[in-house]
């Protein structure tokens, strides 16, 4: 039996692991930016250009998965909006949500 390897869709991702520079922020502030102070505006601008938000992150910098992925297009919107809500849960779950869809459709493929 070869020990060692493992089957890239059995193995568990963390954000870290595609988007380490949003997991350490997100990581490292317990709580949101104070809504109109410069983090937050740095943050909100982030999230609103696709290449540098957390699903653009993930696919290399790139906004190319506008075009090429459907939910990551929606999933990287929704980011933006639970940032505007200002909802910790909402971002919670979007992880959630952006981890589970790139284990199933890009995980593969990487």
């Amino acid at each position: 039996m070869i020990t060692g390897l493992v089957d890239p869709l059995e193995k568990t991702i963390t954000l870290d692991d595609v988007a380490p520079k949003w997991a350490k922020r997100l990581a490292e502030e317990k709580k949101l930016p104070f809504p109109l102070s410069f983090k937050w505006f740095k943050w909100y601008f982030e999230l609103d250009i696709p290449k540098r938000c957390v699903v653009g992150e993930a696919h290399g910098f790139s906004s190319s998965y506008e075009k090429e992925c459907e939910e990551c297009n929606r999933l990287g919107w929704q980011f933006g909006h639970s940032f505007i809500m200002r909802s910790r849960a909402g971002l919670d779950g979007d992880v959630c949500n952006f981890l589970q869809h790139w284990k199933d459709t890009h995980l593969s493929s990487t």
